[in-house]
Order: structure tokens, then sequence, then C-alpha cells
């Protein structure tokens, strides 16, 4: 796994002596034998307490993961020609979850953070009972889907969520909700021109280390901004073919699965935002630019049943004027907020806001509207 160290105050400092400072410490620690395991053949459950539901996402040792059942019987051979004939994975708390709980069988579970789409699955021919084992792109279950409100799926007739489901996007969708990520696909560096450490930093360079997206100045954390391929060729780096943007702006463009952006990066590149003026939307388009990518799913029923537009990134101090915590959407007259972090919402809870978490803001939907 890789250690996030936060030196981002060292840095600002020395980048108030001097040009930018590139800011990009990383420090590697080796592997648990179980992290191997958990994102190649998976893991199975032994105990049900072993995993965690964290805003409705499943999280196995502080890992989001997914769950599907390998033991596919005497249909694997169909499931292995035609996936949708196979048994779906899991990517949520939904209803089938639940019942599989209640009748005792959750023990049938495989948990894997695998993001690769392919599921070693087991079974039997049922005509000479030999063994038989292989991979199957397996399809997610439509319940969790619903269950998370993910891309408006709820929405009747919005197939589209499921048909082109990607669990690397969904995965990057909720980043910010874990601060553990799946490591990146083999070979997904490839493609870069050799100097493009020195290409991008002299385009940000050239940009002001400014994101021509959102407008958020990042001169202090030239790490957080990204020079993005428009047309998708990492090594065409025309000066017109590269934009600058923000590593919140980046995630969203489309086809940029994989790209895990931690909370504490988002809430950085929202505070700097606020605090130049950028972050108070006027809409709900502005609210989605804007907002974690993993409050989409309520940012979706919030439109959909005309509520007023909220405040992005707010942040809230304690008397002394000290930052202790973020409301990442945020209804200010009526003190109602929607939070990520557990524990800034126990202190948002202190300072009398009426608080949700996001799966519970989409769970108990009516409360919002009766709190507005």
């Amino acid at each position: 796994m890789k250690l996030q160290v936060d030196l981002s105050e060292l840095f600002a400092a020395a980048n108030r002596m001097g040009p930018p400072v590139e800011d990009g410490f990383v420090l590697d620690v080796v592997h648990e034998p179980w992290e191997d395991k958990l994102g190649a053949e998976g893991i199975e459950l032994e105990d049900i307490r072993e995993l965690v539901v964290e805003d409705g996402l499943l999280s196995y040792r502080g890992r989001q993961v997914l769950l599907y059942i390998q033991d596919h019987g005497g249909k694997i051979q169909e499931a292995l020609l035609n996936p949708d004939a196979g048994k779906r994975f899991h990517v949520s708390e939904c209803r089938t979850l639940h019942d599989m709980r209640n009748k005792g069988r959750f023990e049938r579970y495989v948990v894997t953070n695998d993001i690769s789409g392919e599921f070693r699955i087991a079974g039997y021919d049922y005509m000479s009972g030999q063994p038989i084992e292989g991979k199957a792109a397996l399809k997610v279950c439509k319940n969790c889907l619903k269950y998370l409100n993910y891309k408006g799926y709820s929405k009747p007739g919005n197939y589209s969520a499921f048909s082109s489901f990607d669990l690397d996007e969904f995965f990057q969708s909720y980043s910010s909700f874990f601060s553990h990520h799946p490591r990146r696909r083999m070979g997904e560096e490839e493609g870069y021109a050799r100097d493009w450490s020195e290409v991008s930093r002299d385009y940000r360079q050239s940009k002001g280390y400014v994101c021509e997206q959102c407008k958020v100045s990042l001169a202090e954390y030239p790490r957080l901004l990204h020079v993005h391929h428009i047309n998708g060729v990492k090594n065409d780096n025309r000066l017109e073919n590269l934009k600058a943007l923000c590593a919140d702006c980046h995630s969203k463009e489309a086809f940029h699965q994989g790209m895990y952006v931690s909370h504490t990066d988002r809430q950085a590149i929202s505070r700097l935002r606020r605090e130049q003026g950028f972050s108070r939307p006027e809409n709900w388009k502005q609210v989605i630019d804007l907002a974690d990518s993993g409050l989409r799913g309520l940012i979706e029923l919030c439109i959909a049943e005309g509520l007023s537009v909220p405040e992005v990134g707010l942040d809230l101090a304690d008397d002394q004027g000290e930052i202790k915590g973020m409301l990442e959407l945020a209804w200010t007259r009526k003190k109602v907020a929607v939070v990520i972090d557990v524990q800034d919402r126990e202190f948002a809870k202190s300072q009398g806001w009426k608080v949700f978490g996001v799966h519970d803001a989409i769970e108990s939907f009516e409360k919002i509207k009766a709190a507005l």
C-alpha cells in the first residue's frame, strides 16, 4: 500500500520563499500478504463481522471492496460463455445482501478489490461432474446501483448506469470515502513521452498554476494541479492538446477511471476555491462540477425533488477560529448539511447542524426535504 504523508505546510512555507516546489512525496510501504490476495483471487469471508458497511459501501480492513459468489455449480459453463447468465457481484449493502445475512448464506461470498471486471469462478460440468474454473465478466447487482442511486439509477428508464458500469470508475467515484485505494493497473502509466514530467511542469508554470476549469490557484500546492490531454492521447503534447486541471476537475473528465483523489486533497482544493471565491454555486450544474463525485447520487435526487442549491465545501471553525471540519453540502439558512468524514459530522453536530452522511441522506431523503 502507499502511505500518504501530508507535507503541505512544509511545501507551502518553501513556496513562499521562491518558485513553486513539486510536492509529490509518496512513501512506499511493504504490502501485507492479505492485501495481494484481496486484489487477486479474493478472500473468502469466514466471519460476516469482517465486512463493514461505510456510508452504504462495502469495506474490508479499511479498503473499499465488492462481493461475489465464486461457486456457480452446474451453471458455470453458461456463465463463462455469457456473463449475463452469471451471478451478480455486489458493491453496496443492498436488499439482496441484507436478505443473505438474514438467511445465513453470507459465507458463500468472496471479497475482493480487484477492479479488472474479471472474476474467477468455479463449478462443475453438469454431465460429467468434472470440476471447471475460469474467469467471467460478471455483471453488477442492479439493487446495489439503486441503493446508492449511482449515476441517478433510481430514475425510471435510466439504464445506462448498469449497461456501461465500470468498476474502476465506480471505485474512483467514492475514493474520498476510503484512505486506501486499489493499485493501478499494469501498463496504466505507459504512453507518455519520455520528457512528460518536464512538459507538465513547464505547462503548469505557463498557466500560473491555475486550473483552467474551475480557476482555482494552486501555486502553493502544485501537486494538486495536473495536465490533461484533451484528445486522450498521452504522447500528444501539442499545446492545443493540453489543459491544466486541478485533481478534482481532472478526475471528473471522461475516460479517467482509476484517477483516485483522496478526501484530504479534494477538501484542500475545495477550501482553496472557497478562499478564492470560486465555490458558491448558483445552480445544480455548478454543484456537480464542484462537489465530491461520491455525492452525485444524492445530488441527482436533490435536483429531481427541486431542492434549493446548497453551498459546497463550507469550513467549520471552533471558538478560537481553528478549522475543525468541512461540510460537503450545506444549506446554511436551515443549518442542514451532508458530510463524508465521520469526525466532521460529529463536530458539525456539536455546532448545532442537522447532519447527514451521504447514504443516510439518500436512504432518508424525506428527512432532508422536511428539514429544508
